[in-house]
């Protein structure tokens, strides 16, 4: 059995993936969890699964689920002593290997692929997700799964929690492998890089070399994928083929149907496209029209507010006016004004008129007193000529 295998960092700051293998077991996990605990768990669960499957045993998918179980224990352990790792989980996803049948099993949106080229067909997981259950139920296509917006958000994960509460695996016997199938397990930052009708053309190029269908598969993983990704690839060969029944638990996908799946995929976003640009045009009518209004509702409240500035320009205008002629009134001339005593006084020319003046008796006999004084003045004996 030719097996290829990697584990990227992706886009991200660390990788929380971690992949393991040994003669009885084949596994992928993808880490959850942030502050690298996601890393731990990853870690822990690959080590301890390995330890429990060191060699070649009869296994049912019970003894299977209480390993996981164990594990699940085992992790929730480490919180008597280091508390903030709660929370902390992983996927899983395994090939379980015994001498007489294999079992695939998963716990999240981690994959298990199995490819049959030589009969076109293929096998695969529905992740533990709202996004698996609705492509699971062909309510979008799988192709559309890719780039649904929740399609991270897993409803099964074995996490670090208190209560010891168990994940249940979805586990389906592998009875039969045929010379040339091949086994792929991989984390969800694969499925990023790679849809389904993308694998089946890579792995039924015959013109490809495993070893270089597997490279190709890494480098896409690493120019393309934001999330870490990891795989392991195995290639069965005549050595490794089984047939203990006909796999009647592998749900088969054509790769005709697979091919159908992805073209319904192009045809459905070929028809929101169009349906979203009108959208996007009424809503830029509903914005225009919007701005319109408030542009007419602007206009008006401008109007009112001019008016209004008229208006009461007018009014003070007015009374501006009446203050003047109020002022102008009560400091005009009049007979008890007087001019300011620093300012010259004019006096107005008067007509002299010649009036005769009627003397009084007393006035008469003043004035001859005064003829009769200058009289003796005249002919007094002191005098002289």
């Amino acid at each position: 059995m030719k097996i290829y295998k990697f584990t990227q960092q992706g886009k991200r700051s660390n990788n929380e993936d971690c992949l393991g293998k040994n003669d009885a077991l084949l596994t992928v996990c993808d880490g959850m969890g942030g502050h690298n605990y996601g890393e731990r768990a990853s870690a822990f669960v690959v080590e301890h699964m390995l330890q429990k499957n060191e060699t070649l045993k009869p296994l049912s998918k019970t003894d299977i689920q209480q390993q996981l179980n164990e594990v699940q224990s085992s992790l929730n352990k480490l919180l008597e002593t280091e508390p903030e790792l709660e929370k902390m989980g992983t996927t899983f996803t395994g090939i379980f290997k015994t001498q007489d049948v294999w079992y695939a099993a998963h716990i999240g949106d981690s994959r298990i692929y199995v490819f049959r080229p030589k009969e076109q067909k293929l096998w695969h997981t529905w992740d533990h997700s709202l996004v698996g259950e609705l492509m699971r139920t062909r309510e979008i296509t799988i192709e559309a799964g890719r780039f649904h917006p929740m399609s991270n958000r897993i409803s099964k994960a074995i996490i670090a929690q208190k209560e010891n509460k168990f994940a249940s695996a979805s586990i389906v016997k592998i009875d039969e492998l045929k010379n040339g199938d091949i086994l792929f397990l991989c984390s969800d930052g694969v499925v990023e890089a790679w849809g389904d009708w993308d694998l089946v053309q890579l792995f039924s190029d015959e013109s490809l070399t495993f070893e270089q269908k597997c490279d190709k598969l890494a480098k896409q993983c690493d120019n393309t994928s934001k999330d870490n990704n990891t795989a392991i690839i195995a290639e069965i060969e005549e050595a490794d083929a089984f047939s203990y029944g006909n796999n009647d638990e592998l749900e088969w996908t054509t790769f005709e149907e697979v091919e159908a799946d992805y073209r319904q995929y192009l045809k459905d976003e070929e028809q929101e496209e169009p349906e979203e640009n009108m959208e996007t045009l009424q809503q830029t009518d509903e914005v225009s029209d919007a701005s319109i209004n408030n542009s007419m509702d602007e206009e008006g409240a401008l109007k009112k507010s001019h008016n209004s500035l008229l208006f009461w320009c007018g009014i003070l205008a007015l009374i501006s006016v009446i203050a003047v002629v109020m002022f102008l009134m009560f400091k005009r001339p009049g007979k008890n004004n007087h001019a300011p005593d620093n300012m010259p006084k004019v006096e107005t020319p008067q007509k002299v008129e010649n009036v005769t003046t009627k003397k009084t008796p007393e006035q008469e006999e003043s004035k001859e007193e005064d003829l009769n004084q200058k009289k003796s003045k005249r002919t007094s004996p002191h005098s002289t000529k």
